[in-house]
């Protein structure tokens, strides 16, 4: 399973499928005094929040782990198509801005000494109504 957007790869890495949150409109609501309701404004659909919990794992040192997030965040404020694929099963969201990895929790290391420094966090894009 990968998640992919121009340069930027999740690679190896563990990872969920994208959640995408609701499209976001501008809406305005107005009441007036001693008017039963509301009045509402709203607007057309903006944007919304992609996100999918990634974990980092299998790092020698907490250096290499800290590397790995930095590279990858080196991708922050990129746009273009993001796609989830595993195997033939794959999802596109077009016109998307990478808005980064947020960690969790703090790295730590597997004390059974298999899965070496892990980090566990989101990844997340803004994806652009068309």
């Amino acid at each position: 399973m990968t998640i992919s957007m121009t340069g930027m790869t999740t690679g190896s890495n563990l990872h969920g499928t994208i959640k995408p949150a609701s499209w976001d409109f501008a809406r305005a609501v107005q009441s007036f005094f001693g008017v039963t309701g509301e009045f509402h404004l709203q607007g057309k659909l903006r944007g919304r929040e992609l996100v999918a919990w990634m974990q980092f794992t299998g790092y020698n040192s907490h250096s290499s782990l800290q590397a790995a997030i930095e590279t990858l965040n080196a991708y922050m404020g990129e746009s273009g198509t993001v796609t989830w694929a595993v195997g033939t099963d794959s999802k596109t969201f077009s016109n998307s801005v990478f808005d980064g990895f947020t960690a969790d929790e703090d790295p730590w290391i597997d004390a059974s000494g298999v899965f070496g420094w892990q980090c566990k966090g989101v990844l997340k894009w803004r994806q652009i109504k068309t």
